[in-house]
C-alpha cells in the first residue's frame, strides 16, 4: 500500500457527504483518490477502498470530521 503524503477532507457534496481524499506524492499536479466519504446526515463513513479503512491517519480524519457533526447538533 502507497503511503499517504497528505489527506484532505474539505469537500462535501449536495448529498452531505464529506469527501476523504488521500494524496500520495508532494506534487502540487496530483490528482487526489477519494477513498471514503462520511454521510453528516447518519455520521456513517463509506469506505470506497478498503485498504485504507484502518489507516491511522484516515481514522483520526473520519474521527475529526464525526466530532464536528457533534458540535453542529
Amino acid at each position: 500500500m502507497k503511503q499517504i503524503q497528505e489527506i484532505r477532507s474539505d469537500y462535501t457534496d449536495d448529498q452531505n457527504l464529506t469527501h476523504i481524499d488521500v494524496f500520495f506524492t508532494d506534487d502540487d499536479g496530483e490528482i487526489g483518490k477519494t477513498i471514503a466519504v462520511v454521510d453528516l446526515d447518519t455520521g456513517k463513513d463509506i469506505f470506497f477502498d478498503n485498504t485504507f479503512k484502518f489507516n491511522q491517519i484516515v481514522k483520526e480524519e473520519i474521527a475529526m470530521i464525526k466530532k464536528q457533526i457533534v458540535k453542529k447538533i
